[in-house]
């Protein structure tokens, strides 16, 4: 019994790897047809829970955002009736404070006797008031019973003869009648005095 080197030894273990590895054409086309049957099942058999799940995912959405969309705009309007709120607080104070000076003012006995002074007229004992009148306020409009001439325009005086109410005429007035209305004749020249007659002779 020949045995050889382990180098030969080496040489057919490495020939029996390549021809246990290599694969014919025909066994690789039908691996190939295999792979594409397998991917095309498994693609066919994802697909439509895919599509499902999709759905699904899109209905929980909406509902997430209708169940929210509620509370957000009850906090956006509670914040705009919170910062209204402070804005008229804000006011307020201001007043107050304002009201709170005037009312210290008044309290004051100097302020109170300068409004005394000032608005009423008011002095002290001892002191004498002096009026400064302006020569312009002497001479004074006069007032005359005589009336104005009417200055309006023949349109302004149109409208306003239409508006004026009529005055009632009472019920018991005689009715004039045309002839009545129409301006009196005029009367006659008074006769010339008679010439003094001559005294007789004796």
């Amino acid at each position: 019994m020949s045995t050889g080197t382990p180098q030969d030894k080496h040489t057919v273990k490495r020939r029996r790897k390549r021809l246990a590895r290599t694969v014919p054409v025909a066994s690789r086309e039908q691996r190939k047809q295999q792979l594409a049957e397998q991917k095309a099942n498994r693609e066919s058999r994802f697909a439509a829970p895919n599509l499902a799940t999709l759905a699904l995912l899109i209905i929980v959405l909406i509902a997430v955002l209708v169940a929210v969309a509620a509370p957000l705009r009850n906090f956006y309007e509670g914040r705009n009736e919170i910062a209204r709120a402070q804005a008229n607080i804000e006011y307020l104070e201001r007043r107050q404070a304002d009201l709170e000076r005037e009312i210290a003012k008044y309290e004051d006995p100097e302020y109170l006797n300068q409004v005394a002074r000032r608005r009423l007229g008011v002095m002290e004992p001892g002191e004498s008031a002096w009026r400064v009148i302006d020569p312009r306020m002497t001479h004074g409009t006069t007032i005359t019973s005589d009336e104005t001439p009417d200055d309006r325009g023949w349109a302004v005086f149109l409208w306003d003869s239409l508006r004026e109410v009529p005055e009632d005429i009472p019920a018991d007035a005689p009715e004039e009648s045309p002839a009545s209305a129409e301006a009196p004749a005029p009367e006659a020249p008074a006769e010339a005095p008679e010439a003094p007659e001559a005294p007789e002779a004796q």
